[in-house]
């Protein structure tokens, strides 16, 4: 994503400013003349739920991997008490599916206890490219009162066995790895820190949402609503052009929750409240202290350079000076709202 168009980090209508401002004045503003900020300690955030997460849950992440190599399948054998199988089934309860019965290419550890009684029991000894049929009964106190203490009958077809994670074949999962024991360790403390990413995300869009909604706006410049919503064109634009897609195909593919005929509206709208957000943000920065120094923003055009390999063009250091500051006020607000 462009830096400009991530100005506000946050995630998330307009009148005639007092003055012509845009994205890169905002270091030179006022905000109190623009906003009055609500209790900003005390807002109503809601909070996102906090995943926590079990040895189970990375070790299905890393059998999630490992399934993606196709050199890591077993095409022929038969299914052992504590083998990982890639399995296709379809349940029915008197001859009829019941929602959640069916899935294609299912991950599951044999004797996990993941599934129902005799489920996992029940695919021991059979082949791979095998389709058993099993006929069990949910437990009378099964999660989901519609099939609990009913009869039913499964169809799962054996796809292919996972190859056990080793020394020797975990380059094969990620090409900079030769220690299994390694790669599990960095896995999960992969995982661990996107649920951690997940949560603050999610965290920070309430937190946005209640000081936007909270602060009172004398108006908002029709200038930097406009340099908002260009940055948001251009930087749809060109990730549509890396992409090698059109505009309409992009905004599918990344999940926007708008198409290319609606895109103007959409611009409309979130370029305002980008603003909105800049601008309370920016009040709180000020009445806190909160501030960024010319190194931190050198070290982030180093890097951003350094990554990019275009030594001749300069990146814009007073986007990068906004997006720190933003970032600093919102893990400030995050360490007040924050589990």
């Amino acid at each position: 994503m462009a830096a400009a168009a991530v100005v506000c980090a946050a995630v998330l209508a307009s009148g005639c400013g007092k003055k012509d401002i845009k994205i890169a004045d905002l270091k030179d503003v006022e905000a109190e003349e623009y906003v009055t900020l609500p209790d900003y300690k005390n807002l109503p955030v809601m909070q996102p739920e906090k995943v926590e997460l079990t040895d189970a849950d990375i070790k299905n992440y890393i059998y999630g991997r490992i399934d993606a190599v196709s050199e890591m399948h077993e095409l022929i054998g038969t299914v052992e008490n504590g083998d990982v199988v890639n399995i296709d089934f379809a349940g029915t309860i008197d001859g009829t599916a019941f929602e959640g019965g069916t899935a294609q290419g299912y991950i599951l550890e044999i004797g996990s206890g993941a599934f129902i009684e005799g489920f996992e029991e029940g695919l021991i000894g059979a082949s791979v490219g095998e389709t058993k049929e099993l006929s069990l009964k949910f437990s009378d106190d099964y999660r989901n009162p519609d099939v609990a203490g009913k009869d039913c009958v499964f169809a799962v077809k054996i796809n292919h066995i996972l190859t056990e994670l080793t020394d020797e074949n975990v380059s094969l999962v990620d090409a900079g790895y030769d220690s299994a024991e390694a790669y599990r360790e960095d896995a999960g403390n992969t995982l661990r820190e996107y649920v951690e990413y997940e949560y603050e995300r999610k965290l920070k869009i309430g937190i946005a949402t209640s000081l936007i909604t909270g602060s009172a706006y004398e108006e908002i410049p029709q200038s930097l609503t406009d340099d908002y919503r260009e940055s948001l064109r251009k930087d749809l634009e060109s990730g549509a052009a890396a992409a090698g897609m059109s505009l309409e195909d992009y905004l599918t593919a990344a999940s926007y929750p708008v198409t290319a005929d609606g895109l103007d509206d959409y611009l409309d709208t979130t370029a305002v409240q980008y603003a909105k957000e800049g601008l309370a943000l920016l009040a709180i920065a000020d009445k806190e202290g909160i501030s960024v120094s010319d190194e931190e923003v050198e070290e982030v055009a180093s890097g951003l350079t350094e990554a990019s390999g275009d030594t001749e063009g300069e990146p814009d250091r007073e986007t990068i000076r906004m997006n720190l500051l933003y970032n600093k006020v919102y893990d400030f607000l995050v360490d007040i709202y924050g589990e």
